[in-house]
């Protein structure tokens, strides 16, 4: 199944030595908690203590200084340290403070710095003058005109503005790609032409604002400059100060912050606790292979500790922990995106895996693109982390597999022997060799849904279903007839024993309710029993719905031949579009191809998928079970760093 047995536990002990509980039972261990307002029995009136985390001002502060510091939140060990929240709390502070003063130094230098280079942007207007700023912009008997223009039209504007009796124009500096100019006017009125200045490129702006603007420009910014220069060096100096301190604090740090993180979260977790008077009570579920770990863990703490294994009536509320591995985690993505499998159901995960490729390379066999998809799904994993690049690269090798069968090579079947699917009886034969796969298939999933039903005692399913015993034994049969009497020309199917045979087994399934109520093996009822013509009435549409499920599953692997043939056709017509006189055009080629891949792989993705969910999955998996989560402290979680 590629699941863990998991077994429920039953905590209870000291209320005041909850705390340690929690964390050598729950925090240090694979343990999932339920509520304590899951206990049964006489523990339903349990109370619930409440109160504030003490942990969480002194882990606030660690974390704000590990944002101080640049440090990325890790786990750091933290194990007999034998710290209190108040030590703790002592030691950040120091470390904080030392820190901020660097950063508040380091922000004055750098605030300095920037200042004084906006500053020297303000001065490079007027870096040409040789006069106090102050003075010049102060001129009151004459009227001052601050402008712009190209380099180019300079010289002519320059002219104009001699010949212009009362008015003059000089240069004053360089700033976007243009001369920077002063028009000085006598007042009263003389320039009263002033505005055909701009027809010569003269770009009027603002008077500038006078503040911070005093002193000999060029004078002013080669000070400004060697204020800047000292105050980024400072800051410089300030930065390799706080890293050196966060360095040589790191560890501890770290390590301060792991334990009140690790106790804050512990604190947490009594919210899953209930008391009855001076008992705490715990509960949830933790794997069968570590509960004699468990226990002997909790009698140390001076605690009682009982198992119950999921009853039948549980298995839709119980937790699944899967099993690892390379093979089923490949396709682990595709299998949850359908539903998680509940306790007791068999793990699709590796079944996937084999039925998945095994049609992907029937409908995409060709031996250059599927190598082409091994590469790009390798790239995927590897570059970019993606978990679509294990199945890109799964279904790649499939591709390849299947493209030696076929003896195609990115489209080419001249170079490779092997079966030609547009040749000779190739597009019958294929569709029948995918309508006898999906059979082959539809009856495994039978198999594996009666495996499934015998495990969670559901004999009904197991035994009297369309994917029981009866269903997979009246498909396989009659498939199987078909079989024998159009290969080795028996009558099988026009013998009526084999019939009545048939007609048993439909049966069953319209009576399947009954046989199992007349032979003990229904589920007892707690609530209203169904009467035996609703029993009647359920068979019969069940055993309708088997007749149309079996027809259209059957019909549906039809498409898997189609979209082999529809490869071989388009790979032919990017042949023939790019024969040439003396060949074929490269381009063509390679363009054909790449089309086609990136068309036909999504299409057959998306097709192999359909039939995984709707063909198969729907008929052993009801995927509506819940992960197995057990508490972890995550010791990666971002924060804001420092400014």
């Amino acid at each position: 199944m590629a699941t863990e047995k998991l077994l429920k536990a039953l905590v209870s002990g000291p209320a005041e030595r909850l705390d340690e509980a929690i964390r050598r039972l729950i925090l240090d261990r694979e343990f999932h908690p339920l509520p304590a307002s899951q206990l049964g029995g006489h523990r339903h009136s349990l109370s619930h203590q409440e109160g504030e985390d003490p942990y969480r001002p002194a882990l606030d502060s660690a974390a704000a200084l590990l944002a101080k510091l640049g440090i990325k939140p890790e786990f750091r060990e933290f194990r007999d340290r034998g710290w209190t929240t108040e030590n703790c709390a002592e030691y950040i502070s120091g470390v904080s403070g030392a820190a901020t003063r660097i950063i508040t130094h380091r922000n004055a230098a750098t605030s300095l710095a920037d200042d004084d280079e906006e500053l020297i942007a303000r001065f490079e207007p007027f870096a040409l003058l040789n006069v106090r700023l102050e003075e010049l912009l102060e001129v009151s008997h004459m009227r001052l005109r601050f402008g712009k223009v190209d380099e180019e039209l300079w010289d002519e504007l320059r002219r104009e503005a001699v010949d212009e009796y009362g008015a003059f124009i000089f240069r004053t500096g360089f700033a976007d790609g243009k001369i920077c100019c002063i028009l000085l006017t006598l007042q009263g009125g003389v320039l009263r032409e002033e505005e055909r200045f701009v027809e010569y490129g003269f770009e009027p702006e603002d008077r500038p604002n006078a503040a911070g603007l005093t002193g000999v420009p060029a004078e002013r910014m080669a000070e400004l400059r060697a204020e800047a220069e000292a105050a980024r060096k400072q800051a410089a100096s300030l930065s390799a100060e706080l890293a050196a301190l966060a360095e040589r604090e790191r560890d501890e740090a770290l390590s301060r912050w792991s334990w009140l993180k690790y106790m804050s979260e512990g604190f947490a977790l009594r919210s899953y606790a209930g008391y009855d008077l001076d008992e705490f009570y715990l509960t949830g579920w933790l794997p069968e292979a570590d509960g004699q770990s468990f226990k002997r863990a909790a009698e140390e703490l001076g605690c009682v500790c009982s198992f119950e294994k999921p009853g039948r009536g549980e298995l839709g509320r119980v937790p699944v922990k899967l099993k690892e591995g390379f093979w089923p985690r490949i396709f682990a993505p595709f299998v949850t995106m359908y539903g998680y499998p509940a306790y007791g159901e068999f793990d699709p995960r590796v079944f996937m895996v084999i039925t998945y490729c095994l049609l992907f390379g029937v409908m995409f066999g060709d031996v250059g693109q599927g190598a082409l998809l091994v590469l790009i799904g390798l790239y995927m994993v590897k570059k970019k982390g993606m978990w679509l690049g294990r199945i890109l690269a799964a279904v790649g090798c499939s591709a390849v597999v299947f493209g030696f069968v076929y003896g195609s090579v990115f489209g080419n079947e001249h170079l490779l022997p092997g079966f030609k699917v547009l040749e000779g009886s190739g597009v019958m034969q294929i569709l029948l060799v995918s309508a006898g796969g999906g059979v082959v298939l539809i009856l495994i999933s039978g198999v594996l849904n009666i495996i499934t039903a015998f495990r969670q005692k559901n004999y009904r399913a197991a035994l009297f279903s369309a994917n029981g015993v009866t269903g997979v034994l009246f498909l396989g049969g009659i498939v199987g007839c078909a079989v024998a009497d159009f290969g080795f020309s028996t009558s099988l199917l026009s013998s009526g024993p084999v019939w009545f045979v048939f007609a048993l087994l439909l049966l069953s399934i319209w009576l399947g309710e009954l046989l199992c109520h007349a032979l003990g093996l229904a589920p007892k009822e707690h609530g209203h029993k169904t009467s035996t013509g609703m029993m009647l009435l359920e068979g019969f549409f069940e055993l309708f719905e088997a007749f149309l499920s079996w027809l259209s599953n059957c019909l549906s692997f039809l498409r898997v031949g189609t979209y082999a043939i529809c490869h071989a056709i388009m790979m032919l017509i990017v042949y023939s579009l790019s024969e040439t006189s003396g060949g074929y055009s490269i381009i063509g080629l390679v363009f054909g191809n790449a089309l086609v891949m990136l068309i036909e792989s999504v299409l057959v993705c998306i097709q192999a998928l359909r039939l995984e969910f709707y063909e198969l999955f729907g008929r052993f998996y009801t995927g509506r079970g819940a992960p197995f989560e057990p508490v972890r402290v995550d010791y990666t979680a971002q924060i804001h760093r420092a400014a």
